[in-house]
């Protein structure tokens, strides 16, 4: 993390945010659906590891707060940093590697959600189960769209 320059960050924390506030279709319990997970897939790949915990964790968590989804925030930067840490490990790597990074990320991220919603007296294993194919859907269209994004960039970036 120490090469990513603080502007970045801050940029990517903020991209993660208004993204996934952007547009939410609510799901069968308490949570909802987004596009957040392209910019967290997105920001691991171009941050790194670390950035893509920050952005994707405190970007993700603050979309939470600030929808009033305050009580899934500490699941959130949970379940979002691990997707953006995993993409992440994926920067500047090739081959297999570079492709299941990102995959094992967006899926992690079901898993936590999965496993804490289990647990939230509001939600319950009733409603984890259905939010379960909703929120794959979620990581799917995450790592498709957040994995064509990088491509592009990386096609007319000149950095």
């Amino acid at each position: 993390m120490k090469n990513i320059k603080w502007y970045k960050l801050v940029g990517f924390t903020v991209i993660v945010t208004v993204v996934t506030m952007f547009v939410r279709l609510p799901l069968p319990s308490t949570g909802y659906f987004t596009f957040g997970d392209v910019a967290v897939v997105f920001a691991g790949l171009i941050l790194g590891k670390g950035g893509g915990l920050i952005a994707g964790g405190i970007g993700s968590a603050a979309a939470d707060i600030l929808l009033g989804y305050a009580v899934f925030s500490p699941l959130t930067v949970l379940a979002k940093g691990a997707e953006g840490i995993l993409s992440g490990f994926a920067k500047g790597k090739t081959g297999i590697i570079y492709w299941v990074l990102p995959a094992l990320g967006t899926l992690s991220m079901v898993a936590i959600y999965f496993g804490g919603e289990c647990l939230m007296p509001q939600v319950k294993f009733a409603g984890a189960i259905a939010e379960l194919i909703p929120n794959l859907i979620q990581a799917a269209g995450g790592y498709i769209g957040g994995k064509l994004l990088f491509e592009i960039y990386n096609r007319i970036s000149t950095e």
